[in-house]
């Protein structure tokens, strides 16, 4: 096995096909290095009008299935004045998702009895519960619209229908070669009978192809796809799915621009300011600053919270809602640092279980609410699949986040028999388990990574985009390699490698926290080199030639901007 890097990691160089990557230049106008990374990222050629994303990137909605009978069943509704209840899930896609639908339904039938629900994750759980179908029964809904949820609530659908509910389901999460609720109108693209072109909208990305389809002769249809295009874009990188195809990348980009360039209702403004954004708002600061902000309505108390928030009018109340919204995520900050110091102590400096399973009591802190963010910062620290498990008296919620090598929902079916209910998708899942079992769940997915897995695929693995010399690091590389943006999942910030490298002048600031070193040679002369939690390597970063793995940025500070290597990686030069 080749020499591994100072985080124990094995890089590796992808080679993509030389005639693809000759296309890709020759349809885009990229240099060679742009090229080459397009060509790691996609198969097929993309050409220039991939690099501008635009409305014509956006599909027409008639191409979902069940489309026209979802726009035939919302008209009669409004033409019937029949009440309607969404009820979607409480996370950022989630929310967004019912507030593209709330804003939707409000334009088309104005005055039209409408309300909507978000399950509390400790009352109900996730997912259309059929307690939830009971009540909307109970209450007199004709319509449900559920969003990021309900594809697979089968029985909850099923019981809406014997109360004579009719259900319309906007979500994404079907698994490959299960079936949707038969009673049910389902917008979902994986479905099997779905041909639409993109097969990676989330939730609000469904949510809004019905909302558009709906609101497509409205009068202030343009202003109208602009306003929703925020909630999209936050709901689509929140979610974390494929920014490769054109459509996403429209989503994201155009929401994007309207949340840099447009007016604000007072709630979507006040949750901006407490994000304390600097500059332009980018898609690193949705992932990293809104959505956590969200989220952790969700995870602490309650989703509402953020649904409120977003449809508040009045400034007051709207500043109030945020300071509360920022006071949770400060909260769940610290809940999570402290299961996270408490989970990497249960499992030692040792060499980790093939599958790691760490459970502590909810009383001593092991919040259900953040056992999934911790179970993925875990799983990063030992590369191993995680399941982070908050322990209820004799009943037990977990949470697991994956390597590549390891599909988390198979590896539970391999524990099926240990389990209460499970679900989720190959890289996170969720699941409740008898607290008597927790042992005995540990052993059975140890047993199964080890008997589907290689001991190399257990080794971190950090793959390089392409590999530059120091001169190449330049204005107009960088300026090139942004316009691949917007960056996220399967799309991400390109990464480079230089090799042989003699850092000059390393020194720590933040406390010990990040290590600074230059590289010399390149055209911008002494480029900057940051690399956060790593000031303990200040002497060794001083030893000898290395080869360091980093993704090219900007640091602006004082009203100037300088290139700088945010680092990833340091190995030995060879």
């Amino acid at each position: 096995m080749p020499d591994r890097s100072w985080t124990d990691a094995l890089w590796t160089l992808p080679s993509p096909d030389g005639e693809r990557v000759a296309a890709i230049r020759e349809s885009t106008g990229l240099s060679d290095v742009a090229a080459r990374v397009l060509a790691l990222r996609f198969d097929t050629v993309p050409d220039r009008t991939w690099l501008v994303p635009s409305l014509d990137h956006l599909h027409d909605p008639g191409l979902l299935h069940d489309m026209p009978r979802a726009l035939e069943r919302l008209r009669r509704a409004v033409r019937d004045r029949e009440k309607i209840r969404i009820i979607t899930d409480y996370d950022v896609d989630g929310t967004t998702s019912s507030l593209i639908l709330q804003a939707a339904l409000k334009m088309v039938g104005p005055g039209l009895d409408i309300d909507y629900h978000i399950p509390n994750r400790f009352d109900e759980g996730y997912g259309f519960s059929v307690k939830a179908a009971e009540k909307a029964v109970e209450d007199g809904v004709k319509l449900i619209v559920t969003a990021d949820i309900g594809v697979r609530d089968h029985a909850s659908v099923a019981k809406a229908h014997e109360g004579g509910v009719d259900v319309l389901i906007c979500d994404h999460h079907l698994p490959p070669g299960e079936s949707v609720p038969e009673e049910a109108i389902v917008l979902c693209p994986p479905k099997a009978e779905c041909t639409y072109p993109n097969p990676y909208l989330a939730a609000c990305g469904v949510s809004l192809k019905l909302a558009t389809a709906l609101l497509h002769d409205h009068p202030r249809f343009d202003l109208v796809l602009r306003s929703l295009l925020k909630l999209a874009a936050i709901g689509t990188v929140a979610d974390l799915v494929p920014l490769t195809s054109a459509e996403n990348r429209a989503i994201v980009s155009l929401g994007l621009r309207e949340l840099n360039v447009g007016r604000h209702h007072p709630g979507l403004g006040e949750l901006l300011r407490v994000c304390d954004i600097k500059g332009d708002i980018t898609e690193t600061d949705l992932g990293f600053r809104v959505g956590p902000r969200i989220n952790a309505a969700g995870r602490l108390v309650d989703a509402k919270l953020v649904v409120e928030l977003l449809n508040c009018r009045d400034p007051a109340r709207a500043r109030e809602l945020a300071g509360h919204l920022d006071r949770l995520n400060k909260e769940r900050q610290g809940i999570q640092r402290t299961v996270f110091d408490a989970a990497m102590e249960r499992i030692g400096t040792g060499e980790p279980d093939p599958f790691v399973v760490v459970a502590g009591p909810e009383e001593e802190g092991w919040h259900r609410g953040v056992v999934g963010i911790v179970a993925s910062k875990v799983k990063d620290a030992v590369h191993r699949p995680v399941a982070v498990v908050s322990v209820q008296g004799d009943v037990a919620v977990g949470s697991v986040r994956s390597i590549d090598a390891v599909h988390a929902v198979r590896a539970l079916d391999a524990a099926q028999d240990l389990l209460v209910r499970y679900g989720g998708h190959p890289a996170a899942a969720g699941f409740t388990v008898p607290t008597d079992r927790i042992d005995a769940l540990r052993e059975r997915l140890g047993a199964w990574v080890l008997e589907h897995t290689t001991p190399e695929d257990l080794v971190r693995h950090r793959r390089v985009d392409v590999e530059l010399t120091p001169d190449q690091l330049s204005w107009p590389l960088f300026g090139e390699l942004e316009s691949l943006g917007p960056f996220g999942m399967k799309n991400p910030r390109p990464r480079l490698m230089i090799r042989g490298v003699r850092p000059e002048r390393p020194r720590v600031l933040a406390d010990g926290r990040l290590l600074k070193f230059g590289i010399p040679g390149t055209s911008a002369g002494f480029l900057s080199c940051v690399w956060w939690g790593e000031g303990e390597r200040l002497e060794q970063i001083g030893q000898g030639p290395v080869d360091v793995l980093g993704q090219l940025g900007v640091n602006t500070w004082n009203g100037n901007r300088e290139l700088q290597l945010q680092v990833m990686d340091v190995r030995d030069s060879a």
